[in-house]
């Protein structure tokens, strides 16, 4: 082979490195927050140049296609991987988040509308197949003959990697291997889980049983979106948190209502609400689709059979379920109320289908009224789900309500989605807004028609995505205990719940799953019978 060709077998492999070493470090820098957490991937040098100098046309076929398929794998799952941890604040598990991506589908869907949810889906598709043609094409047999085949690849090696040395840069990280070491430990993370799910399957304290403690009374179980501890801990969100908190605290107070707050750790971040409600229904940490599903398959307890077996109607108000929702039956509720029986005729608000004060109002006016005996209610409130707009203002008058259709004065109120998504700081102003807006209906709807030896408990679902949270958030979310009873609270305050509704920093929050198992220990007696 003549000198020259050599040579431009060198750049070629060299160019081949460059390109593909930019595509696996991209996805880093958005993993870590950081641009140039790492600047070299030894894959993506060495495999090019294996490839180049492979002899003979069938190995060389074969390790293209094997090398291409490998540095595709890892290229694209570097991006979801930058993209969960992100959105949910945690690594990519291959075994079980790619069920994520139909509620992914439905969540572009209902933001920004059908065929921008098409056409993100075709896209991505198409950047697939790109992205695999761009690598098939960069690994190109070269010949070198084998003589020459060493000194070509140390040569490569040092032209891309001696200016990162040079500049004294932490440059290696080999993206290959940091994914087989991560999806190694999430295996071992989800076979430790399945276990746990297995075992509680037969465990005593998974066992439905009644709750005497709560015999004749509603209790109701509000979860408000994306309510995390950062909401209180970031001080350009708590200004204006932790006055609402305050605010509401003595009017609660004037009203003969009670409450007690303290902070507990959800099992996920960012979203998958549905997961922090079926943790807090079974006891069980369930943070991911796959452990959700195997739950409503195996014969475990549930706080909805806690309630059933105390004589309670076991309800769920999901204005969220605008599709079939068998899971609702599995998971022990009497009676489900989806978006559509809801009655709502005022217009959608992006994403929310309707506004959190019309759910309340409704529970109230319509729901609970309809119940023979106590109930024990499940209530999901969205307002303050992304993209957190349009940004809308509690009703004086609740007459008003009616079936929504006051709320259309409100339908472009607000941001629009593209906009906040491109621009965190506007993006944590309004989901402020939406925050204060779903605590503050809340908090109202409990002074004026939570019954008096009702017990209600409020609390977040997750924190909210790291874009607002910032990467080093924790999983904590406020919870709120409030009552007409004091009695109903003791328990709580032993446990380090405060007075009030602004909770303090823990050392160590206690997850809530705890909850479950927290009342049925402290009402497991009808000492509390009213």
């Amino acid at each position: 082979m003549k000198p020259d060709t050599d040579a431009l077998a060198i750049v070629r492999i060299l160019a081949a490195g460059l390109v593909l070493n930019a595509l696996l470090v991209l996805p880093a820098w958005w993993r870590d927050g950081i641009i140039g957490s790492v600047w070299f991937a030894p894959e993506a040098l060495l495999l090019p140049a294996w490839v180049a100098v492979a002899s003979g046309r069938r190995r060389s076929a074969l390790l293209r296609a094997a090398s291409g398929g490998l540095l595709a794998f890892v290229i694209v799952a570097g991006f979801f991987d930058a993209l969960v941890q992100s959105v949910l604040g945690r690594p990519l598990n291959v075994f079980v988040d790619p069920l994520m991506l139909r509620a992914g589908f439905h969540l572009v869907d209902g933001s920004f509308g059908r065929w921008q949810a098409t056409l993100a889906s075709v896209l991505l598709a198409v950047a697939v197949i790109a992205l695999a043609w761009v690598i098939f094409r960069l690994l190109r047999p070269q010949a070198l003959p084998p003589g020459k085949a060493a000194p070509a690849i140390i040569l490569a090696s040092l032209l891309l990697g001696l200016p990162w040395v040079a500049a004294k840069l932490p440059v290696i990280e080999s993206q290959a291997w940091r994914l087989l070491v991560t999806q190694a430990a999430s295996l071992e993370a989800t076979r430790d889980a399945r276990a746990r799910i297995l075992a509680a399957a037969d465990a005593p304290e998974f066992e439905p049983g009644p709750l005497p403690g709560l015999a004749g009374r509603d209790v109701y179980v509000v979860f408000i979106e994306s309510y995390g501890g950062s909401a209180l801990d970031r001080a350009r969100m708590a200004g204006r948190v932790e006055p609402l908190l305050r605010r509401w605290t003595e009017r609660l107070g004037a009203a003969g209502v009670e409450a007690v707050s303290g902070r507990m750790k959800a099992p996920i971040r960012g979203g998958q609400s549905w997961l922090s409600h079926a943790s807090l229904l079974s006891g069980l940490s369930i943070d991911s689709q796959v452990w959700y599903e195997m739950l409503l398959e195996k014969d475990i307890g549930l706080l909805s059979d806690d309630f059933r077996q105390t004589g309670h109607v076991a309800v769920n108000v999901a204005p969220g379920i605008v599709m079939d929702w068998p899971e609702g039956d599995r998971l022990g509720f009497d009676r489900i109320y989806a978006a559509a029986d809801l009655g709502y005729e005022g217009p959608p608000l992006g994403w929310v289908t309707m506004p959190d004060e019309y759910t309340l109002h409704t529970f109230s006016e319509r729901i609970r009224p309809q119940q023979d005996g106590p109930v024990f209610a499940q209530i999901a409130l969205i307002s303050s789900h992304w993209p957190w707009r349009p940004v809308i203002e509690p009703l004086d008058d609740h007459s008003r309500i009616g079936h929504g259709r006051v709320y259309s004065s409100s339908i472009d109120e607000g941001e629009r989605p593209a906009t906040l998504l491109f621009d965190p700081d506007r993006m944590r102003r309004a989901y402020v807004r939406s925050l204060a807006y779903s605590l503050a209906v809340t908090f109202d709807w409990a002074r004026r028609n939570l019954p008096s030896e009702a017990l209600l408990i409020v609390l977040g679902d997750h924190q909210p995505v790291s874009l607002v949270t910032g990467r080093e958030a924790g999983s904590e979310v406020p919870v709120h205990v409030i009552s007409g009873d004091r009695d109903l609270l003791a328990g709580f305050i032993e446990r380090g719940f405060v007075p009030g509704l602004l909770p303090v920093n823990v050392d160590e929050a206690p997850p809530i799953t705890r909850l479950r198992h927290w009342l049925r220990s402290d009402f497991a007696t009808a000492e509390h019978l009213p």
